[in-house]
């Protein structure tokens, strides 16, 4: 088996033994695996496992945040407010066009998706672009 073979193997048999505890917590499942992997297996998994236990993944890649199609989003936000950091934590459903804060602030689902799992929208325009462009 080569390297990535391994490494496939133990992530998915660490995500199988995990049935054995209460609480799932995946922080980047995708580092080092390409995406096919991750939307056929790994994802598949992932959203088996959550039908019996709570799961939280922690993701930048599109691959495992959209295509796993989350029940809740949660998203950890800093900004300078008063020349001091304020952290937020907003969340929604996947459907929802605003996550909220605790104290009310609101921020668009569409741009912390695009943004945190795209690249932003730039990004995703000129790589849908150019996959119009190749396909045929």
């Amino acid at each position: 088996m080569s390297g990535g073979e391994r490494s496939e193997f133990r992530l998915l048999q660490e995500i199988k033994d995990a049935q054995n505890y209460e609480l799932l917590l995946i922080d980047e499942p995708e580092s080092s695996f390409d995406n096919m992997f991750l939307k056929s297996d790994v994802n598949q998994i992932i959203k088996d496992i959550s039908r019996s236990m709570p799961v939280i993944v922690v993701t930048h890649n599109n691959t495992v945040g959209a295509t796993i199609n989350p029940d809740y989003i949660i998203y950890a936000h800093k900004s300078i407010e008063n020349g001091k950091p304020k952290y937020r934590l907003y969340s929604g459903f996947p459907t929802d066009m605003q996550l909220s804060s605790v104290d009310g602030s609101t921020i668009s689902n569409y741009d912390v998706l695009l943004n945190s799992l795209e690249a932003g929208k730039d990004a995703y325009e000129g790589r849908r672009l150019s996959y119009e462009a190749i396909e045929g």
